[in-house]
């Protein structure tokens, strides 16, 4: 097959689903993408590019049997102006506008929100990256839609549920296989997310803080993206424990594989996650998750430890500290058996094959 993929945001994870997917697929692609910086925009004004883009390849004689895009694409509007006939098209959700949380709620929220709805009724097939996702995208449709005064198209909720389908994305697999490495004194604990506040860098904050009155010796790496404007927290994480941070900010690839391999616990503290790429791939290098006991953590890694997730999900900060305190007596093989476990999973050849029988 041949298929046209439409990135509106091309960055992040979107772009390493992107890419990771093709790198490993049968089908023939074609990438359309925009930098992944001013999402709101990227929402109004995508089609319109992507629609032009679309008529000059036309132009030369491109074709294509299928149309793959994200969420961020409003779908309704490019399939009113892209000369695209009836071209099948999926659209792969990477997260939604229902469950985002705002720090300041205003009317213009419901606008992004709506988009995604519109976006996926006009969709042919809609495919989420986990069935949090999903749930909370047509539950938060059908909340959003009964504040409006009249009209609700509720039953269009049903018609969507219909044609959606859950599809995990993959990570690349690291050649060297796990060898129950022993754990550390002091303990690597390794934070890895875009610096936004919805990741959760003051719950990270005063995570630190208890650790420290807690007791508990351990080492830091505070890594990701950070934009322009990055929350407060992160300049008094590195003041107040710069003793005890090693890596900080954003990593080359190779750097960061490097800090994946020295670390014990992947820590996450985020208000908003849909999936969690950066704490699948770090438990494929013998990681231990400790993760909050909500959002798409407990689905995915019931996926990968069964019955035993409950160890490394917490509700609190003072069950983050027990549960961080007990990691350390978790032996060397659980750790490597999650680990083989994570990449038979989620590895890219895998979940390639799924993906590209699914949108065949």
């Amino acid at each position: 097959m041949k298929i046209l993929s439409l990135q509106p945001f091309f960055g992040g994870s979107h772009r390493d689903f992107n890419d990771g997917w093709i790198k490993h697929s049968r089908h023939d692609w074609t990438v359309l993408s925009l930098p992944a910086r001013n999402w709101k925009w990227r929402m109004r004004h995508a089609a319109i590019e992507f629609a032009q883009q679309i008529e000059t390849l036309k132009s030369q004689g491109q074709s294509w049997d299928a149309i793959l895009t994200t969420d961020m694409l409003d779908v309704a509007t490019f399939k009113g102006i892209a000369n695209v006939g009836d071209t099948p098209l999926t659209v792969y959700f990477h997260e939604n506008q229902f469950a985002y949380p705002i720090k300041n709620e205003s009317r213009s929220v419901l606008h992004y929100a709506f988009t995604n709805f519109t976006t996926m009724i006009a969709a042919d097939r809609v495919f989420f990256n986990s069935q949090f996702n999903l749930d909370t995208t047509l539950d938060g449709a059908e909340k959003v839609l009964k504040r409006f005064p009249d009209y609700q198209p509720l039953d269009r909720i049903d018609e969507i549920r219909a044609k959606s389908s859950v599809l995990y994305p993959g990570i690349e697999i690291s050649d060297t296989p796990p060898t129950t490495k022993p754990p550390q004194s002091p303990i690597v604990i390794t934070w890895a997310a875009r610096w936004e506040h919805d990741k959760g860098p003051e719950q990270l904050e005063t995570f630190l803080q208890k650790f420290v009155e807690s007791s508990v010796d351990f080492r830091i790496n505070i890594i990701g993206q950070s934009y322009s404007h990055k929350p407060e927290a992160f300049d008094r994480i590195k003041q107040r424990f710069e003793d005890r941070i090693d890596a900080w900010g954003f990593q080359s690839r190779q750097r960061y594989l490097e800090i994946l391999d020295a670390t014990d616990v992947i820590l996450s503290t985020a208000n908003h996650e849909f999936f969690g790429l950066s704490v699948v791939e770090a438990i494929t290098h013998e990681a231990l998750p400790l993760l909050p006991n909500r959002l798409a953590y407990p689905e995915v890694l019931a996926s990968i430890a069964g019955a035993d997730a409950h160890r490394f999900l917490y509700t609190d900060l003072n069950d983050a500290v027990e549960k961080l305190q007990s990691l350390a007596a978790v032996p060397p093989e659980i750790k490597c058996s999650m680990a083989i476990e994570s990449r038979e999973q989620y590895s890219w050849h895998k979940r390639a094959a799924a993906l590209d029988d699914a949108i065949s």
